[in-house]
């Protein structure tokens, strides 16, 4: 069982940095955002909304206490299936 959850674990990493690396998923320095006000908290993480730095463009932001990576993929998925 541990060497299938590595596996698991390896597997959705290398997915991740693929979708990032070919901008299926944007990466985005959280250190380029102003005017951030927070709109939600839980003990799994926040969530702001945010200016991205020298535009207009307004963002929401989730910063996770501590996710997996299998959680972060699992998030994504459930997100790109609500909004396709």
């Amino acid at each position: 069982m541990t060497e299938k959850k590595t596996n698991d674990s390896d597997a959705n990493f290398d997915w991740l940095e693929k979708a990032i690396s070919e901008n299926y998923i944007k990466y985005y320095d959280y250190t380029k955002f102003i005017n951030k006000k927070e709109i939600s908290s839980s003990p799994y993480g926040n969530t702001f909304c945010a200016k991205w730095k020298d535009s207009d463009t307004t963002m929401v932001l989730k910063h996770s206490h501590s996710l997996t990576i299998n959680e972060i993929v699992n998030e994504v998925n459930y997100y790109k299936y609500i909004f396709t």
